[in-house]
C-alpha cells in the first residue's frame, strides 16, 4: 500500500472522470482474475481464504499479506450484491481454511456462514461483527458500512482478529499489515472530510442502486436515488419526476451511477435534465477494465473513482 500524497485524486483526471460514462469505467466485462493474488506476491501462502465479494477480498489480502491465498468467490464482471451462485457454493468454500463475509449483504452469504458455523474445519469471519448498521434514507439497517473509511477501520479489525485466530504464529505479521491499512483508512477519511468541507453542492443524484448513504451519515451531503438499494429495482414515473425536480431545484450538474450496472437510467436522466454522468464504485465487484487501469483495491476504488467523482459532482472549491 502506498500512502496518500496529499491529493484526493490519484488515478483519474477530471477529463477522464467526465468521459467515464462511455469509456473505461462504464463497462463491467466478464473475465477471470487469479483469486489467489496477494499484495506481497512472494508465493509463501500458507492458508487459503474464500471471500464473499471485493471489499472483504481486498481487506483480507491487505492484512494477510504473503501468508494467505485469498479468493474472491464473485466472478470478475459480476456485481457482488446481486450475484446468484450455484447452490454448491458451500462445497467450494469448504476447500478453504476460512470464509470472510459481511452479514445482511446477500442471502447466500448469510446462508453459507450459518451452514459453515458448525464446521470445525473452517473459520467464519464476519467483517461487520459488532458494527451497528444505520437507518439511512435508502433503507433501514443499511449494511454498506465499508463506504465510510472510519467505520471500515472496525471491519479491518475484525478481519485481523479472525486471521490471528486462524494463524496465531503469524500474528505480528498480520498486526503490522493491519496497522498500515488502518493508517491508510485514517488518511482516506480525512480526504473525504476535506472534500465535504469544501463542497459548494449539497445534493448527489444517483441513477442506479444506492450503496452510498454512509457518506450522508458521516459527511453530511444528501444522496438521492429513484431506484433504491437493489440493482434489480426499477424507478417509477413518479420517482423519475421527483428526481428531475430535485435536479432542477438544486441546479445539479451531474447524475452518478454504479459502474457495475447499466448506465441506461443515468443516461436517460442526464438527457432529460441536461446533465452529465459520472461513475461511482460501491466496492462490490471487479472488472477487467478496472484492473487494466490499475484500479483493484479498496483504496483504489475510493480514491481514484469515488473521490474523483465527488470532487466534481459536489463542486468542490
Amino acid at each position: 500500500m502506498n500512502s496518500d500524497d496529499g491529493s484526493i485524486r490519484h488515478g483519474l483526471s477530471r477529463r477522464q472522470v467526465l468521459s467515464a460514462g462511455g469509456g473505461v469505467l462504464g463497462a463491467a466485462l466478464a473475465g477471470c482474475l487469479d483469486g489467489g493474488d496477494n499484495p506481497s506476491g512472494d508465493g509463501e501462502e500458507e492458508y487459503s481464504v474464500a471471500t464473499s465479494f471485493l471489499m472483504p477480498y481486498d481487506v483480507t489480502r491487505q492484512i494477510g499479506g504473503d501468508h494467505l491465498a485469498v479468493e474472491d468467490l464473485v466472478p470478475i464482471g459480476e456485481h457482488g450484491h446481486d450475484w446468484d451462485p450455484d447452490p454448491r457454493i458451500v462445497q467450494e468454500i469448504e476447500d478453504a481454511d476460512a470464509f470472510v463475509y459481511t452479514r445482511d449483504f446477500s442471502s447466500w452469504q448469510d446462508d453459507a456462514a450459518a451452514e459453515l458455523e458448525d464446521d470445525d474445519e473452517i473459520l467464519v469471519i464476519d467483517v461487520s461483527e459488532g458494527i451497528t448498521f444505520i437507518d439511512s434514507p435508502a433503507e433501514e439497517n443499511d449494511e454498506h458500512f465499508w463506504m465510510n473509511p472510519r467505520i471500515m477501520r472496525d471491519g479491518a479489525e475484525n478481519v485481523l482478529d479472525g486471521l490471528v485466530e486462524l494463524d496465531p504464529e503469524n500474528e505480528e505479521h498480520y498486526e503490522e499489515n493491519a496497522e498500515r491499512f488502518a493508517d491508510e483508512l485514517d488518511a482516506l477519511h480525512e480526504e473525504f472530510q476535506d472534500l465535504a468541507d469544501r463542497r459548494q453542492q449539497d445534493q448527489i443524484i444517483i441513477g442506479s442502486h444506492d450503496s452510498f448513504q454512509w457518506w450522508w451519515e458521516e459527511y453530511g451531503f444528501d444522496i438521492y436515488s429513484p431506484v433504491g438499494i437493489s440493482p434489480d429495482d426499477e424507478a417509477s414515473a413518479a420517482e423519475l419526476e421527483e428526481v428531475e425536480a430535485l435536479i432542477d431545484e438544486h441546479d445539479v450538474q451531474y447524475v452518478l451511477y454504479d459502474l457495475l450496472e447499466p448506465t441506461n437510467l443515468a443516461e436517460s436522466l442526464a438527457e432529460e435534465t441536461g446533465t452529465e454522468i459520472l461513475p461511482l464504485s460501491p466496492i462490490e465487484g471487479r472488472t477487467e477494465e478496472l484492473s487494466d487501469e490499475g484500479i483493484e483495491t479498496y483504496l483504489d476504488h475510493q480514491r481514484e473513482i469515488n473521490l474523483a467523482t465527488l470532487e466534481v459532482a459536489l463542486e468542490v472549491e
